[in-house]
């Protein structure tokens, strides 16, 4: 084995000799070839992100029937102070509050206090209202009554 065969097998390129010892220039590939090989990288990503937008989309077909109940619950003037004073203040909410997909929670605070239930947050004299669309469990505190926190469990 001469140098320059050493040479080139151990940088992997082909001198070839005839290029005054500078290594021979790749081909330049063809415009064909660089449209293939960007469609053969691009082709399985667009195809995995339409199964899981498909997949996604799947779960809409079949929507649940809604029971359409309406909860609704009064936060009543006076609760923070009577709190503050450490008078017991009867639940608002209940801690553990199942209901369907399609159901309403609706909440008036008459109190001069914010105050929070699970998802909510109400301001004084302010109403919140909201209608459940999917199923899920729906965690918060719980700033009225006996207990610390809500969990409204939608199915």
């Amino acid at each position: 084995m001469t140098q320059q065969t050493a040479m080139d097998a151990a940088t992997g390129l082909d001198s070839g000799g005839s290029n005054n010892g500078f290594p021979t220039p790749m081909p330049q590939a063809s415009p064909i070839r660089i449209v293939m090989a960007t469609l053969a990288f691009l082709v399985p990503i667009a195809v995995a992100i339409a199964i899981v937008f498909a997949l996604a989309d799947r779960s809409n077909d079949q929507p649940a029937t809604p029971s359409g109940v309406v909860w609704s619950y009064v936060v009543p003037a006076g609760s923070k102070e009577k709190a503050d004073k450490g008078v017991f203040v009867e639940d608002v909410l209940p801690e553990q509050l199942t209901i369907s997909v399609g159901d309403t929670v609706t909440i008036l605070n008459e109190d001069s206090a914010v105050h929070s239930f699970g998802p909510f947050t109400v301001r004084p004299g302010e109403f919140q209202k909201m209608t459940f669309t999917e199923p899920g469990y729906f965690f918060g505190v719980c700033t009225v009554g006996g207990h610390d926190t809500v969990t409204i469990t939608v199915t």
